[in-house]
């Protein structure tokens, strides 16, 4: 991205891929296929990067939406915005990018959920909150990184989009299934981090109940009501927490 900024400038162009070509002074765009079929081989036989068998690196420029969305897990932005930028429709396409190590995963999300300052809500959160209080009081912060860097070996986290399930599949599959809210569940955790997502997702929600009353449509506001009798307490949860951060600070 830093090697194109200026050529993005100066043309206008938001793609990625822009080459210094010009034509009448008007710096040129190139495809993805063009750059893919013609200058990233010119880069890996300049540099002769070759794979495990001597040839040539087939390199495509697609594989960098799997290094692309590594890392920006790694730097904690929620999957739901990564879902959004890559236009995908379910969490199942995002995660066919997430290559990371399971202990990658782990350090992660145990950093994010686990750590004194975190601030999170869900149904066992009042509970993971206090037991994390007890161990770390009177610790040292060397002591606190350590139970947690122990705690996390001993714990599942599997990514969610406004969240993490610390469902362990280890013990078969979630007796929920595919009719998992997320919200409902006790495995569910999320984090301050995810609250502008949360709150979005209620008030769209919350404009939803209100047309469906308008429209007569009762069922279809039980089943929205139902959803909202959990997302709400877990946004007002996280908005106290910020507010608390704000008055201390």
């Amino acid at each position: 991205m830093e090697y194109t900024k200026k050529l993005r400038h100066k043309s206008g162009f938001k793609e990625l891929f822009i080459t210094a070509r010009t034509r009448n002074n008007i710096v040129q765009a190139m495809t993805i296929d063009n750059f893919t079929n013609k200058k990233l081989p010119q880069f890996i036989k300049k540099w002769d990067i070759r794979d495990n068998k001597g040839n040539l690196y087939p390199l495509k420029s697609h594989q960098f939406r799997s290094t692309y969305v590594r890392e920006l897990i790694k730097k904690k932005v929620p999957i739901a915005m990564i879902m959004k930028q890559f236009a995908h429709v379910s969490i199942e396409m995002t995660s066919h990018y997430l290559t990371l190590q399971e202990e990658e995963v782990k350090q992660i999300y145990s950093e994010m959920i686990l750590s004194p300052t975190s601030k999170i809500a869900g149904l066992r959160a009042k509970e993971i909150k206090g037991k994390l209080n007890e161990q770390f009081r009177g610790k040292t912060e060397e002591e606190i990184d350590d139970i947690v860097s122990n705690l996390s070996k001993s714990m599942s986290f599997n990514p969610l989009p406004t969240g993490v399930c610390l469902y362990d599949f280890r013990r078969g599959n979630c007796s929920d299934g595919d009719g998992c809210f997320f919200y409902n569940c006790h495995n569910y955790i999320t984090e301050v981090i995810f609250y502008p997502i949360l709150k979005q997702e209620l008030n769209l929600m919350e404009k939803e109940m209100v047309r469906f009353k308008e429209l007569g449509r009762e069922r279809d506001w039980q089943r929205q009501y139902v959803k909202h009798q959990y997302l709400k307490p877990l946004v007002d949860s996280l908005e106290v927490q910020m507010n608390d951060q704000r008055k201390d600070e």
